[in-house]
């Protein structure tokens, strides 16, 4: 059986929605200050809405769309974000809509040249364009050498093409507009147990085509052997995942 990106996503959405990490409140401060005004935005490939209800916080008025019907039954509601589904690539907006558009975790899966024809339609001049994805998590070196060997190694092959952006930090990901160089780093620094863990790994695209093509959940296998070098279940560790962060203003 082989899973296509919109079945990936859509299968499990309730556990993306739940097991997702949280995108830092500084990323948003930050984009909100880049934008010169403040009265709408659009958040791209939405997922449950984690970064839509995010950017509400600054501005007046959220679009948020996504092209998995689950996903959006699974969004987070907000007074001032309105979720509806779409492909990135054909939107529903008006010309010249937008302050700020925001796509978190999911360019890579896009038809990138199709999408940017878009953005140029619909963001405001002056208006700016954010697109971030997670780098690979850090853990203690000893749990890291365990989820390498036993899950990493073996889901490599099961990445999409679109996941290899993401591997090397969306370096020769290009955007539709001159690219601004002086953004500031930005890390997710999360205090997980073990089932935490677990939970986020089965939210992965190649954790779920590997599943789909073996008949056998990876992930069970990494908890048994990882259960003894972990401690208690309830046991809290460290977990940090740099944000790769790339944004561009349209000029006036």
């Amino acid at each position: 059986m082989n899973l296509n990106n919109i079945q990936t996503f859509s299968q499990g959405s309730d556990q993306y929605a739940k097991h997702r990490p949280q995108y830092p409140e500084a990323l948003f401060s930050y984009l909100s200050d880049l934008c010169l005004h403040h009265d709408s935005a659009w958040d791209c490939a939405t997922g449950n809405g984690q970064a839509a209800v995010s950017s509400a916080k600054y501005f007046s008025r959220v679009q948020a769309t996504d092209i998995s019907s689950e996903q959006i039954q699974n969004r987070i509601l907000h007074p001032k974000v309105s979720y509806s589904l779409c492909a990135a690539e054909t939107a529903p907006f008006a010309d010249f809509s937008f302050d700020l558009i925001t796509v978190a975790t999911a360019v890579h899966w896009f038809n990138q040249e199709q999408f940017h024809r878009e953005v140029q339609r619909v963001l405001k001049p002056h208006g700016v364009l954010a697109v971030w994805t997670y780098g690979q998590f850090e853990i203690e070196p000893r749990i890291y050498e365990v989820i390498l060997s036993e899950l990493l190694n073996p889901i490599d092959g099961y990445w999409a093409s679109g996941n290899r952006q993401v591997m090397n930090g969306y370096r020769d990901l290009e955007l539709p507009f001159e690219e601004i160089r002086t953004l500031p780093a930005f890390v997710l620094k999360l205090e997980w147990h073990l089932g935490q863990l677990l939970a986020y790994m089965r939210t992965w695209s190649a954790v779920k085509r590997f599943s789909a093509e073996r008949g056998v959940d990876p992930v069970e296998k990494l908890e048994k052997t990882l259960e003894p070098i972990w401690g208690a279940p309830d046991t809290i560790r460290v977990v940090q995942m740099p944000l790769f962060v790339k944004a561009s203003r349209r000029p006036a």
